[in-house]
């Protein structure tokens, strides 16, 4: 049997015992095996809703650590490749989140309030959480930050300053951002400072440029240039559409047949859309991979389910749970319930 097959095999035996969710950047091979496939936002919410007692997370560490965060009671969430981090999450630590909101309490006489991006660890969303505050998608970063900001608070958002910076401009407030470097100095200067940015950056989407757009522009006049908002501020101001992963798809699924599109976000996914709408012409602005995401294959999902079939047979421990320790959790779900919570009204 190959490993798909085996897979689907457990997955038959397993029943509603299962669930594997996969982010829209994994590859092809694993997208296949999902049950649900989505940006973040879908796969917390999703996540939130099953009742599957075994969740197998196919996407980066901290996709894998919000399931196990969300988790209801008795639930077990299992990481196919611990490995699989994200660099962007690496660039801040709940001590420098902690520095960087005393050091931005000296700039405004505003309660701050942070906002952390799902793309960051347990640590820094219990930061998050332990302060009033809420995580946000590239999907809804937007409602978030205008929620505080109505309230009449300041917010910290950490940690790419990208999705920072462009949230701050589509809400008018682009003047009003102060950015703090990785060493915790204050790098920009604003009056009656509205935002302070974390100067985190996805690695992928830091490669997309204008030239880049140039191009695919003189190649079709009618081509339509639609990027993520981690894009550089420049690229996303030039861009007929920014929007998040699902975002992103949405636009493009429910766009005329004819139509051209050129993408700017991770090129497995853009390959994947191109296969699925042959009438549209979908084309990436680059062939840049989340490698991060590609660390999953079907061997190591295999070997995940494999550990679940033998702990209901024997009791043995399951490969690779994710653990959250409960000082984070509490928090960390705090912050992610915030989230949840707003888009709801």
């Amino acid at each position: 049997m190959t490993n798909l097959e085996k897979i689907s095999s457990i997955k038959k035996t397993l029943g509603s015992k299962l669930t594997i969710p996969a982010h829209h950047y994994e590859t092809d091979d694993i997208v296949a095996c999902a049950d649900f496939v989505g940006d973040s936002y879908k796969l917390a919410v999703d996540c939130s809703h099953t009742d599957a007692q075994y969740i197998v997370f196919c996407g980066v560490r901290f996709m894998a650590e919000s399931a196990a965060i969300l988790a209801k009671p008795g639930q077990k969430v299992l990481h196919p490749e611990p490995g699989s981090g994200c660099p962007m999450a690496d660039m801040i630590t709940a001590e420098q989140a902690h520095a960087a909101l005393k050091l931005a309490a000296t700039r405004t006489s505003r309660e701050i309030i942070p906002v952390v991006y799902m793309n960051s660890y347990a640590d820094t969303k219990a930061f998050a959480g332990e302060h009033g505050g809420a995580v946000c998608t590239s999907s809804n970063a937007a409602k978030i930050v205008q929620h505080f900001l109505d309230a009449g608070k300041a917010v910290l958002f950490a940690p790419d300053y990208n999705l920072g910076i462009n949230t701050a401009d589509l809400l008018g407030i682009g003047a009003q951002t102060i950015k703090i470097t990785r060493d915790i100095q204050l790098e920009s200067i604003a009056d009656d400072p509205r935002m302070f940015l974390w100067d985190g950056f996805c690695h992928v989407h830091k490669e997309f440029s204008l030239a880049q757009i140039s191009r695919q522009r003189a190649s079709d006049a009618k081509m339509q240039v639609i990027v993520h908002p981690e894009c550089n501020r420049e690229v996303v101001q030039t861009a007929d559409i920014s929007g998040s992963t699902s975002q992103i798809y949405a636009a493009i699924a429910q766009s005329p047949a004819g139509s051209s599109w050129a993408v700017g976000t991770e090129y497995q996914f853009v390959n994947r859309m191109a296969e699925k709408f042959p009438e549209k012409t979908i084309v990436p602005i680059t062939t840049s991979i989340c490698v991060e995401m590609s660390k999953i294959d079907q061997e190591k999902l295999l070997l995940s389910l494999e550990s679940i079939t033998n702990h209901e047979e024997s009791g043995s421990p399951l490969l690779h749970e994710v653990i959250v320790p409960h000082h984070l959790r509490d928090h960390a779900r705090m912050a992610l319930n915030r989230m949840l919570a707003i888009m709801e009204n």
